[in-house]
């Protein structure tokens, strides 16, 4: 059974969602990054690409966005990112061919319908990457995300793989619809 403040919560989250909606209010968007920021971020993409070239998954983990972690623990991301090995084989390079910021709606949104939040700030990259058993059909991307942890890696089709469609993808409604349920006990 369902306790009452359980109940509650989940009709004030209601309430306020519809008159969210009905007052047509968005998120307010960031101020697009510098230049050294793009610099910055594309610093910690290294880090998360070499760490992924090592092996070293739970360094890697660390360096994706705090909602991806929520959504991906270590174990699952692990596997994830076992398998990408496995399928692509060794990652032998990678470059930026360029990197700008961006905002969310210039993201392309996934096949689910899923679209990236105006409230963070993004910067995207477009890789040329070579892998040791596939070829990638199209340059790759990669987008950075601005975390109260810095920049962190938030999606992309980066290691020839889509990623992020439970990070920083989810927007806030999103997120309320796939937030893991809270039951009395």
């Amino acid at each position: 059974m369902i306790g009452r403040s359980v109940l509650r919560a989940g009709l004030c989250s209601l309430l306020l969602a519809l008159s969210f909606a009905a007052t047509g209010a968005k998120a307010e968007e960031p101020p697009l990054a510098t230049e050294d920021e793009v610099i910055e971020a594309y610093g910690v993409l290294v880090q998360w690409m070499e760490a992924y070239r090592e092996k070293d998954y739970g360094a890697q983990w660390r360096l994706i966005h705090p909602r991806m972690r929520r959504w991906h623990n270590k174990k699952r991301y692990r596997g994830k990112m076992s398998n990408a090995q496995k399928v692509n084989g060794a990652l032998v390079s990678y470059v930026a061919e360029s990197g700008a910021p961006i905002q969310a709606e210039q993201l392309p949104c996934t096949e689910q319908g899923h679209c990236f939040r105006r409230d963070i700030q993004y910067i995207i990259y477009i890789m040329r990457t070579e892998y040791e058993k596939v070829e990638p059909s199209q340059p790759e991307w990669a987008v950075m995300a601005n975390s109260g942890e810095g920049w962190r890696f938030g999606g992309g089709t980066l290691l020839n793989r889509p990623m992020g469609e439970t990070s920083v993808i989810l927007t806030a409604q999103d997120e309320a619809r796939y937030k893991p349920r809270v039951y009395s006990q």
